[in-house]
């Protein structure tokens, strides 16, 4: 029976535990928070034995076999980079850091102690968005990626602290963006425009993407104008459709629509939970992580395209 630890008490937490608790071979045996009663009240929920105000002494205590790291994005670097060198199997909550440099030190630090790592881009793990890169394959080759990010800014921009809103791009767009890369593959050649109406960094972006299977992408978002997120994946005689992202479609030659089914667990459990916990728990047992898992060195590539849109007019 693997022992894990909890970092953090919010509403993710509790997703993450939803599924936790009906792995059979994990435990949960102890949770930490600077808001105690939160931690408190999570416990009691989940029947989680020990609280904890001080991460050090947690993990001093109770000798885990991992660790979720569920904090905020303005807090991750800092804990994660005291976490690191202990070498026990850690998960990041996304984004792993507000920068290039933040996460380029983390996955040093983390190369460095030989610590296995998985960041939780829970989307690559999506039932639909397997069963709708099978469905291109087996028509032939991908031939394109077009990607929207959009984001209701306008909605949340108040209510979000300083830090979080000059990042936004690193703090939540790269849900999007690790996309391009998780569909398309690697990439060749790539060319990024910008603009701003109020954000500094920007708030308007498009990339267009070579990928090294000669296939082409495009990510575009705006986010002071109504939309939402969706991918379309161009096959030879298919077209694969998620809009919403949870939701897919496939179109064939004569223009006939086909759902993609959901699996179950992706309807029990918050998308992509279940899979992307069975694969960083399955890590922690093999000393090795498993695609479509992201390691804190692949994200790398992700912020450095992520930094190489912001606006710098």
């Amino acid at each position: 029976m693997l022992k894990i630890v909890v970092i953090g008490a919010s509403q993710i937490a509790r997703k993450h535990l939803d599924v936790l608790k009906d792995l059979n071979n994990v435990v949960v045996v102890g949770i930490a928070s600077r808001t105690f009663e939160k931690a408190q009240a999570i416990a009691m929920e989940y029947d989680i034995p020990s609280c904890y105000k001080d991460v050090a002494q947690m993990i001093e205590l109770e000798q885990p076999d991992g660790i979720l790291n569920l904090i905020s994005a303005d807090q991750m670097y800092s804990v994660t980079k005291q976490l690191l060198p202990l070498r026990v199997p850690i998960f990041l909550e996304k984004p792993p850091g507000l920068s290039y440099a933040e996460v380029a030190d983390l996955a040093s630090i983390a190369e460095h102690f030989r610590t296995l790592n998985m960041v939780g881009y829970n989307r690559r793990f999506y039932s639909v968005f397997q069963k709708g890169k099978k469905i291109i394959e087996d028509h032939g080759q991908l031939l394109g990626v077009s990607i929207e990010g959009h984001e209701r800014f306008w909605k949340i921009k108040d209510r979000l602290r300083s830090e979080i809103r000059s990042n936004w791009l690193f703090a939540n767009s790269t849900h999007t963006l690790d996309l391009i890369d998780f569909f398309g593959g690697e990439i060749e050649k790539c060319i990024c425009f910008s603009n701003r109406l109020e954000e500094v960094k920007g708030d308007q972006f498009s990339v267009s993407v070579k990928y090294k299977t000669g296939a082409l992408g495009q990510y575009v978002a705006h986010w002071y104008s109504p939309g939402g997120w969706s991918v379309k994946l161009y096959g030879e005689g298919a077209t694969v459709v998620f809009q919403p992202l949870e939701n897919g479609k496939w179109i064939d030659k004569n223009f006939c629509e086909h759902e993609i089914k959901i699996d179950d667990v992706d309807k029990e459990y918050k998308p992509g939970f279940y899979r992307q916990m069975q694969t960083f728990i399955h890590s922690i047992e093999e000393n090795s992580l498993k695609k479509p898992g992201i390691s804190l060195k692949d994200c790398e590539r992700l912020l450095r395209l992520t930094e190489s849109m912001v606006c710098n007019d």
